[in-house]
């Protein structure tokens, strides 16, 4: 079998992948301008509620909001920022709730599980998304 690239805007792999890192500082400038304006277009309510006054924590969810529409093939363009949200579970693992247009691009796509890995340092954050056609073996509900 030959490789074969996908062309087709509506068509993806069995594995997407999508990466971005951004500058801390930058997001300390918007909430700086901007305040609560800033955080009610970007974050769900969730997400300001329990990352509000930690600015690494913000950057790093906005990187994986980037790097999600990226797995999706969109880029910043048909999906909404609060459709992505990032949260945590009891353990502190990164966990993707897509809601609106991001679900239903996700669905369409086939994708039955998205991954995402969140990292910073004192400057940058940087999020991985790696998103799955096939559904993902569950070992348990334990989360």
């Amino acid at each position: 079998m030959a490789y074969e690239p996908i062309w087709d805007p509506e068509a993806a792999g069995p594995v997407e992948v999508g990466i971005d890192v951004i500058e801390i500082e930058r997001i300390a400038r918007a909430l700086n301008r901007f305040g609560d304006r800033f955080l009610r277009r970007v974050y769900t309510e969730q997400e300001r509620a329990r990352y509000a006054g930690r600015v690494s924590e913000l950057a790093a969810r906005f990187a994986a909001k980037e790097a999600t529409m990226k797995a999706l093939g969109t880029g910043v363009r048909g999906i909404r920022w609060r459709e992505i949200e990032v949260l945590s579970n009891r353990r502190g693992k990164p966990i993707l709730v897509l809601h609106g247009g991001a679900r239903e691009r996700a669905e369409s796509l086939g994708f039955r599980h998205m991954a995402v890995s969140l990292t910073h340092s004192r400057t940058q954050a940087i999020a991985v998304v790696v998103a799955f056609q096939e559904p993902s073996r569950r070992s348990s509900e334990r989360c």
